[in-house]
């Protein structure tokens, strides 16, 4: 099997790749901001915020393809507009701290994963258009991993009490 790591994709492929990713991240982020809506609003105030933050990425995409006359994958704006719904779970919105802290971990977990993603496609790269671009997408996901990770462990330790600035 090749791993990612293991080939140097080509630069369409590589926006598709981070195109798809970034729609990914979004609908998730989405979906926790509604879940966690009437039980603690600046979580979700802050899951909106992070998934305005994969919303710019996506642009930064489009218009680096733009530049680089490619094109990138078309059904983005489809993606966009998805709902995220948890099939596995009993409950859309959340109901009890329980259920708000699996969501918090799985959010950072999933956070981790896609840093991990991002680091791949930049260590593979080899179009010059693409290096800033991608290095700065894993700053940018190693910081919503780590911010991530504070608020699963500050939740329900006073950390919903802060007010989120929309």
């Amino acid at each position: 099997m090749v791993t990612l790591k293991e080939r140097n994709l080509l630069p369409h492929e590589q926006l598709n790749l981070a195109c798809l990713q970034e729609a990914k991240e979004l609908n998730r982020y989405r979906g926790l901001s509604l879940s966690f809506l009437p039980y603690d609003p600046p979580i979700s105030r802050l899951m909106n915020t992070i998934g305005l933050e994969c919303e710019y990425r996506l642009h930064s995409l489009q218009a680096v393809a733009s530049r680089m006359r490619l094109d990138v994958f078309t059904n983005v704006s489809q993606l966009k507009e998805t709902p995220f719904f948890n099939k596995n779970s009993k409950h859309f919105f959340v109901v009890d701290e329980n259920m708000g802290r699996e969501l918090l971990v799985n959010a950072e977990e999933a956070a981790e994963a896609t840093h991990i993603f991002f680091n791949c496609l930049l260590e593979t790269n080899v179009t010059p258009e693409l290096h800033q671009l991608l290095t700065n997408f894993v700053t940018q996901k190693n910081s919503e991993y780590r911010v991530l990770q504070e608020c699963r462990e500050q939740w329900k330790v006073g950390f919903s009490e802060l007010s989120f600035a929309s």
